[in-house]
């Protein structure tokens, strides 16, 4: 009987297993085991916060894919630590700081800080959700204590220009969010006039009284808008630093194949060839809920495998 020639079975090696990762995949820093385990010290994360809060509205909207934008940023920063001896030596303008190499460690600091404010953000996010259920009822009443209290400083700042002017400004706002700091502005008003609140005959000290119990109730809503902001200005943290590091290696590298390492987040998987950068514009912010590619169980599509080198550490579950 003749022997039958060898077959290709489907325990055969998959050919989409065999395409060669891009060449600027294969040439990208990779991460290490040790920078997945990365956390902020306290005093390091309440300095990034400090500064981040600095940034006051300049801030840029983050577009989402964490898992990806970390990697990304990851990578950039190896890049520019293997290349420290030539990059702390760019001649930037005089109105700008030399880079440093502590400058160049630091944005591993400021991608763990956006980890963070990622996380704090979902989950504010899930009690805002939560709160919003229970917030009318303790809101209309504070409505009600508003204008006990807004009633006395009518009569009380009759004739101050001044005490008018807080009036109309306590009286100017509108939705969940002003009715917050509403509150917060006549208890600050009320502590100032305290003696005179007890003295008045309407219920205005129960009223007062009232309103500081409702006060961290109320203070529930913005919660997670408060996160967002500093997420969004944790992201803007980590894009400067980026952007300095890569106006270094363009002094040093422009037109060689390392500047690849320093490429900008693409805009999307067309952009990657153009040096397209995210910019967070309003429209592209991310709503908060897990991307396909970083979902639990979800598998990243081969445009997404292809941002990540082999061997690059994937992030933990918190970050899915």
């Amino acid at each position: 009987m003749a022997t039958k020639a060898p077959t290709t079975t489907s325990s055969g090696i998959d050919k989409a297993s065999q395409k060669r990762a891009p060449r600027d995949v294969q040439r990208a820093p990779r991460s290490s085991a040790t920078e997945a385990a990365y956390t902020l010290s306290a005093a390091r994360e309440a300095e990034l916060l400090r500064e981040a809060e600095s940034l006051g509205d300049s801030t840029l909207l983050f577009p989402g894919k964490l898992a990806r934008r970390v990697i990304w940023a990851s990578r950039i920063q190896l890049a520019a630590e293997r290349d420290a001896a030539d990059l702390v030596r760019t001649p930037f303008p005089e109105d700008e700081p030399p880079l440093t190499r502590e400058e160049i460690r630091g944005l591993r600091d400021r991608v763990e800080l956006l980890r963070v404010t990622q996380s704090r953000w979902q989950a504010a996010q899930q009690r805002q959700e939560r709160a919003a259920a229970t917030f009318a009822k303790p809101a209309a009443e504070a409505a009600e204590h508003r204008q006990t209290l807004l009633r006395f400083f009518d009569l009380r700042f009759k004739k101050s220009p001044e005490g008018q002017k807080r009036l109309m400004a306590i009286r100017a706002g509108h939705g969940d969010a002003d009715l917050v700091q509403d509150v917060s502005d006549l208890l600050l008003l009320c502590s100032e006039h305290a003696e005179a609140i007890d003295k008045a005959p309407r219920g205005e000290a129960a009223a007062v009284a009232r309103l500081r119990e409702l006060s961290p109730l109320l203070a529930r809503i913005p919660e997670a808008q408060r996160s967002r902001k500093l997420r969004d200005a944790a992201y803007t943290l980590v894009v400067h630093a980026e952007r300095r590091l890569r106006a270094a290696a363009e002094y040093w590298y422009a037109g060689t194949d390392t500047m690849k390492d320093y490429a900008p987040f693409p805009v999307s998987r067309g952009a990657a060839s153009t040096g397209g950068e995210e910019e967070g514009e309003a429209g592209a912010e991310d709503d908060g809920a897990p991307d396909e590619d970083e979902s639990e169980g979800g598998a990243p599509d081969a445009g997404d495998q292809e941002d990540a080198a082999p061997g690059d550490v994937a992030p933990d579950a918190g970050d899915r």
